[in-house]
């Protein structure tokens, strides 16, 4: 029930937990409407125990207390004072029906196979068409069990309604059933908790579950930390997660890195072809930044890229055809303020050119093609798919030496690390940031290595080649399937 109300802002409102009154009501909802939306309920033996007593106020099973407590109209016909049995009548005959109780109420235990009994694979779950980072987390790890060879089915769960579900690459995985031995959750742990909470146990029991989990901050959110209790063990991309998460786990932690391939990317003949598409400027040397406006804005920072390219390129100094500025982003559900600014700065500034579209992956990818360099100014990544996609590209990168990206940036003279100090996240700018710290990008520091990869003509000339194999799908792929033979063998001496 404490799950329900974390996935649910709105009952929070409605009922704070304050007082018995409040917590009535929230029960009354609970049965009432609650065991409509959520399967997990239905399943809550504790539950269904606690409203089988006797409320001692009105001598009513529990259950029937406080769905008459919702219905005036019935207390008016059926009075508590003339006694119990014509209201019980009622419940019977009309009110299961009415509050759709049926499933609550006759809900039986099922007989589901052990481990050992399900054939060897992984039921991948997650936003399988969902256009946004960990969608494509999702479909990055089906290549990288397709690539090793282990068997995989995919199981969709719907993002909000704000995400862009048109990315149909691996719709030819999907099934609407998992029977294989390993569950991999590729969502935020929070997601996790909604997974379970509206589906229920009937995916999980029998099975080893693994949560495939993301967070971009130093520590564990403290009203993360009970989710644990949904898996066996939790999968990470970067030590930066790692940190956060091993410190108060209960369950064992591992470092799976992420694969990052970039499949068949269409290309033009020329760059110049490539940016007239875009209608980008064709001899500008052009910085690009990609980012989700219903993610943060204020974790991805593009006003410290906006405010670096500033101060690297006076306008008195630098024309629009000899720099640029591309920042493409996915337009957002609502209004920001902060974006409004930065559009605003780009109308003045007509080197700063703004893509405010959703764009397929290999669009997307061409338009990284189009540029030059590849610029984030992040204050903290959980893994930073965008920027090991530009260095496979090809692109030099420039980027904060800070959080999940570090653990393949720190090396490669393709990436220069801006240097930065933490400060403290301030109020409402980052989900469960209180207290945390993050990076503040050093601006002097990106603007010299912005203008230095401009105007150093050795670093102008230098091509990079895609070589970096620890991103490729078969190097991951055999990583997963070391550790699901490691749990095989642990589960099942377990068994004996």
């Amino acid at each position: 029930m404490s799950l329900i109300l974390r996935l649910r802002p709105d009952l929070c409102k409605l009922f704070p937990e304050r007082n018995a009154s409040n917590r009535l009501e929230f029960l009354s909802w609970l049965v009432t409407s609650g065991t409509r939306e959520y399967q997990s309920l239905i399943e809550d033996d504790d539950l269904r125990a606690f409203l089988s007593e006797i409320d001692s106020q009105t001598q009513l099973k529990r259950l029937l207390a406080l769905v008459y407590a919702t219905r005036p109209d019935v207390q008016a016909v059926y009075p508590l004072a003339e006694g119990i049995n014509a209201i019980e009548g009622w419940f019977e005959r009309h009110g299961i029906a009415e509050h759709g109780l049926a499933p609550f109420l006759q809900k039986q235990k099922k007989r589901y196979q052990s481990f050992n009994q399900r054939k060897w694979g992984v039921n991948l779950i997650g936003y399988v068409y969902g256009q946004l980072g960990i969608g494509e987390d999702l479909r990055m790890a089906a290549r990288a069990l397709q690539s090793a060879k282990i068997p995989f089915t995919l199981l969709n769960f719907a993002p909000g309604k704000e995400i862009p579900q048109n990315d149909h690459s691996m719709a030819a995985y999907v099934s609407k059933t998992g029977e294989y031995a390993y569950n991999l959750f590729c969502m935020t742990a929070l997601e996790h908790g909604r997974y379970y909470a509206e589906r229920g146990k009937t995916q999980i029991q029998g099975r080893y579950n693994i949560g495939y989990w993301p967070w971009e901050l130093s520590q564990w959110p403290t009203e993360w930390q009970d989710l644990t209790r949904l898996v066996n063990e939790v999968w990470v991309s970067t030590q930066h997660t790692y940190d956060a998460l091993a410190a108060v786990s209960d369950v064992p932690v591992f470092i799976m890195p992420m694969a990052v391939e970039l499949g068949e990317v269409t290309k033009f003949s020329s760059q110049i072809l490539a940016r007239q598409h875009y209608c980008l400027p064709v001899t500008a040397k052009l910085f690009c930044f990609s980012f989700d406006l219903n993610s943060s804005i204020h974790r991805k920072n593009p006003q410290a890229c906006v405010d670096a390219f500033l101060q690297a390129f006076p306008m008195d100094e630098f024309s629009k055809d000899q720099v640029g500025l591309v920042i493409k982003v996915h337009k957002p559900a609502k209004r920001h303020a902060i974006w409004e600014k930065l559009k605003a700065l780009a109308k003045a500034d007509k080197r700063i050119h703004i893509i405010e579209i959703t764009l397929s992956r290999p669009d997307l990818l061409l338009l990284y093609q189009s540029c030059d360099c590849f610029v984030s100014l992040h204050r903290a990544e959980g893994f930073g798919r965008g920027i090991a996609e530009a260095l496979q590209l090809g692109l030099h990168v420039i980027t904060t030496g800070y959080s999940g990206n570090v653990d393949f940036c720190k090396s490669s003279a393709q990436v220069n690390l801006v240097r930065y100090q933490l400060v403290k996240i301030k109020k409402n700018q980052y989900p469960y940031g209180k207290g945390q710290l993050w990076a503040d990008v050093d601006i002097n520091h990106a603007a010299e290595l912005m203008r230095n990869f401009v105007t150093n003509p050795i670093q102008i000339g230098t091509v990079f080649e895609n070589n970096w194999p620890q991103f490729s799908a078969q190097e991951i792929g055999l990583r997963y399937r070391s550790r699901l033979h490691c749990i095989e063998k642990m589960v099942t001496r377990r068994s004996d």
